[in-house]
């Protein structure tokens, strides 16, 4: 949720610093702030707005110094403002906090503060409690601290800590939420994500589950939550310089839309075997007659991956015959089921971070079940605690609202979906019909993608609306969903998605000339009845806007406007038919002059319940 990034060294603290915050703004960017040792004490900056915004009034003769953390955040205890930015400082100044997470036990540690201690808390925030505890640690040395830290806090969170007096170094501290070290040349860094280290760190080594570490120049030493020393070494760290930047592209938005077709190729390549008609899932690390025995499917997902889960699910039971459901990952708990060995639970996520997930992921252990996981992040705190992941190969992701992960993930529960169909033995392997279409659709991307010139009157129709309604059928219902979820994002504009044969029991009060409809046209008997959709909307002189196959002739005549894709197999036309979505919301929100690459309010993981 919030980013972290912490510099130890040779070199002036702040530009680095800087950079850090600006590279995990997509973690939230509601304020940011910097805390830099210096003989005199501990100085912060910090306040509500961007790191762009923030950075040129931050004076760096002021904020001179060789050790510093910073901070972005997305707020959950507290209003973004300036007294709830990180970094949190105790009364006196001498401990500087920055922190990713929750504090599940902050009401009786504040109370114990303020009880016991005389503690007048300034900020709305939980971190501030951390501040206070350091600061009132009976012993200072850092192990004692951090041993003080992970015995008292409750939660998943993430700390970087400075203290004054303590000069060159950092404490660090994990429960749940990610950090990451790295070492460079004389100088020690520590982040949220690895890609903050990029260009300064040649080697990196991620601190794991109720661990704290102290960095120096030098390097870094680990210690377990009970204050022993831990012997791991960093690894190499190769970063690609070009995952970094927009290759001239306005925004990261645009350029991961434009990244769909060759993330896809290799996809394809690396799921689908063309010489024996197989599909390869190495790493899911549950046997073939596991899998053969599993009697029903949950998916669990938050946002887009949900989306995404609801596609997967009915492929499971299209192409294996699996009954399978998708359930809101915060719901999971709150939705009992019978589990065992022979329900296999699908958690579905980008960063592999989401909470809500880890969450649903301890439900389904303790009830027996199998788990494997469809992400992004193959480092990522999901990865590690299910049995097995299916790697999307989308690469790092930017833009907050998710494009080319959405792709990779639909690709990747079809390929599950062929999987599960292939080991329970329902006849020939679905791949021998559908690898010509498989080889054909990154192609088919590609000319969806290069078609957004096209999209300009598209564009003047929807730019000025307030509300817009999205209808797809069969596999198509998540196309409508994740359509409306990025006008929504992008935006700002009220979208709302549906299965379009629901469209007729309420919704169909909104049509007006003022909310146009975006159809999905699909194949077959869906293609049909989203005829007669269209047909509804139309009689009620409401605009639509069709996305139907290039050799769709009838639909000309119904809508308003057609938006053009290829023709593929109805599984994989949802991948097709999502594109122009994406890029209508892009176009339109970049009209309507909203922040493409960090709507307000969101945050690239959600890593708090």
């Amino acid at each position: 949720m919030c980013g972290i990034i912490g510099y130890v060294g040779d070199s002036e603290a702040l530009p680095v610093l800087v950079e850090g915050i600006r590279l995990l703004s997509y973690r939230g960017y509601d304020s940011a702030g910097v805390a830099i040792v210096q003989a005199a004490g501990l100085i912060v900056a910090k306040d509500k707005g961007r790191i762009d915004e923030l950075a040129p009034t931050w004076d760096r003769r002021v904020l001179a110094g060789t050790t510093g953390i910073g901070h972005t955040r997305w707020a959950t205890h507290g209003r973004p403002n300036r007294v709830n930015a990180h970094p949190q400082s105790d009364a006196s100044g001498r401990v500087a906090v920055v922190h990713n997470g929750v504090l599940e036990n902050d009401i009786a540690l504040r109370e114990g503060l303020e009880r016991d201690h005389g503690v007048t808390f300034v900020s709305e925030t939980d971190t501030e409690i951390v501040a206070h505890l350091v600061a009132l640690a009976p012993r200072q040395d850092a192990v004692s601290v951090g041993v003080r830290i992970l015995s008292l806090c409750e939660g998943r969170f993430a700390l970087a800590i400075l203290r004054h007096g303590r000069p060159g170094e950092i404490l660090a501290v994990r429960r749940g939420s990610p950090l990451v070290v790295g070492v460079g040349r004389g100088e020690t860094l520590l982040a949220s994500d690895v890609r903050a280290l990029a260009g300064r760190a040649d080697r990196v080594v991620e601190l794991e589950e109720n661990e704290f570490a102290v960095l120096t120049r030098e390097g870094v030493t680990i210690y377990g939550a009970d204050g022993a020393r831990k012997v791991r070494e960093p690894v190499a760290y190769v970063y690609d310089e070009s995952k970094l930047g927009k290759d001239g592209f306005p925004h990261w938005t645009l350029k991961e839309i434009h990244e769909q077709p060759e993330r896809l190729r290799d996809l394809v390549a690396v799921r689908f075997d063309p010489v024996h008609k197989r599909t390869r899932l190495d790493e899911i690390a549950v046997s073939d007659a596991d899998l053969a025995a599993i009697e029903r499917v949950d998916l669990v997902a938050c946002g887009t991956a949900s989306y995404a889960a609801l596609y997967g699910a009915r492929a499971i039971e299209a192409f294996a015959g699996v009954p399978a459901r998708v359930v809101a990952a915060s719901e999971y708990d709150a939705s009992p089921a019978v589990l065992g060995r022979q329900t296999l639970v699908v958690a579905v996520s980008q960063s592999g971070e989401t909470a809500d997930v880890l969450a649903a992921l301890d439900v389904a252990s303790k009830g027996g079940a199998r788990t494997i996981g469809v992400l992004n992040v193959r480092s990522s705190r999901i990865a590690k605690t299910v049995e097995g992941f299916i790697d999307i190969h989308a690469g790092p992701e930017v833009g907050v609202a998710s494009t080319k992960v959405y792709t990779g993930m639909l690709l990747s529960l079809f390929a599950l979906a062929v999987k599960l169909a292939e080991v329970r033995g329902r006849g020939p392997s679905p791949l021998e019909r559908l690898l010509p279409a498989l080889r054909a659709l990154p192609d088919q991307v590609e000319r969806a993608v290069g078609a957004g010139a096209d999209l300009k009157d598209v564009v003047r129709d929807v730019q000025r609306a307030e509300h817009m309604l999205y209808l797809g059928r069969g596999p198509d219902h998540a196309t409508a969903l994740e359509g409306a979820l990025k006008m929504k994002e992008l935006s700002y504009i009220h979208a709302e998605g549906y299965a379009a044969g629901e469209m007729k029991h309420g919704p169909i009060a909104l049509v007006s000339p003022e909310v146009p409809t975006a159809a999905i046209i699909g194949y077959g008997e869906h293609r049909t009845r989203m005829q007669g959709s269209v047909r509804e909307v139309r009689a009620r002189e409401g605009t639509v806007i069709a996305i139907a196959a290039e050799d769709d002739a009838d639909i000309a005549k119904l809508a308003n406007r057609v938006i053009r894709v290829g023709t593929t197999d109805p599984w994989l036309a949802p991948i097709l038919h999502v594109i122009p979505l994406q890029l209508l919301a892009y176009e339109v929100a970049k009209r309507r002059g909203c922040d493409v690459d960090q709507p307000r309010n969101l945050a690239k993981s959600v890593t708090v319940q």
